[in-house]
């Protein structure tokens, strides 16, 4: 069991990292807009390049209040639901859930950093212990089954 308090932001991403290079299985994120969590950066979105052409069992769900800035500022994540659309899906939450202000990265439903606030650092991380994340991954699981749209990397129409 290994958990952690984080209380700045450099700590945050150096975790953020940690989590991602941990994925095996899956991974789970639960966020604002994703602009904190600096996914687009080319480091981060190597670690879920190379988690996702891993292998085609590799699961990447992301679930944003607002996707907005995912679809006009992260190419790199557009480009990665693009290659790979069998295990990466992107949704937006329905407007019922704008209150809530946590941030979640989930890896294989035993690694975690919880962000406890959208605008602060302030976060806990948690490495190997399925227990301590089993409340966040159910957090995570109800937040998805609540519905919202679907991010299609692709623009349908006519």
């Amino acid at each position: 069991m290994n958990s952690e308090l984080i209380t700045n932001w450099g700590h945050h991403d150096q975790s953020l990292r940690k989590i991602l290079e941990l994925a095996t299985q899956s991974l789970r994120i639960f966020d604002e807009d994703l602009s904190k969590l600096k996914l687009e950066q080319t480091e981060n979105a190597e670690l879920l390049r190379r988690f996702l052409g891993a292998d085609r069992q590799h699961i990447l769900c992301i679930v944003v209040r607002n996707a907005e800035p995912f679809r006009r500022e992260s190419p790199r994540l557009m480009s990665l639901l693009t290659l790979f659309p069998q295990n990466m899906t992107i949704h937006e939450s329905p407007p019922h859930l704008a209150s809530l202000s946590d941030s979640l990265v989930i890896a294989d439903d035993r690694h975690a950093l919880v962000r406890f606030h959208k605008d602060g650092a302030r976060s806990k991380t948690i490495i190997d212990d399925a227990e301590q994340c089993k409340p966040y991954v159910n957090r995570f699981e109800d937040i998805l089954k609540e519905g919202g749209e679907q991010i299609c990397a692709s623009t349908l129409g006519l």
